[in-house]
């Protein structure tokens, strides 16, 4: 198996944390549209979840995810990356002295998006 196709594999895998954690975070019940992001809709773009909203539909199970192109996955995964890593500064979680799920999914997380940006330099 080729390098791509592992770190491809990598990525559309750790993706799941993240997104399981976004969709926690987006309270459907006052979405006009379910969660399902409407890029054209005022309200959708005044949102405070807008962009995890629109990640989420991004990423979701219904897009063939291994059929995007590699930055795409690259980019996705960085914001997953941000993501945690933001909800880990609110929380005082520090990934170096931790070892809580976010803090490994972290470390793993930018070892993948380290070896993929190696691979493309």
């Amino acid at each position: 198996m080729s390098a791509k196709v592992k770190i491809k594999r990598r990525i559309l895998e750790s993706l799941s944390y993240p997104r399981q954690i976004a969709k926690a975070d987006v309270d459907l019940s006052v979405c006009p549209h379910s969660g399902l992001f409407q890029a054209m809709d005022d309200r959708c773009q005044k949102c405070v979840k807008n962009y995890e909203c629109d990640w989420l539909n991004s990423t979701d199970e219904f897009n063939d995810l291994a059929a995007k192109p590699m930055e795409f996955l690259y980019r996705a995964l960085t914001f997953g990356i941000d993501y945690v890593d933001a909800r880990n500064v609110l929380s005082n979680l520090h990934e170096k002295e931790c070892g809580c799920e976010n803090c490994e999914w972290l470390e793993d997380a930018r070892d993948i998006a380290h070896e993929y940006t190696e691979m493309t330099a």
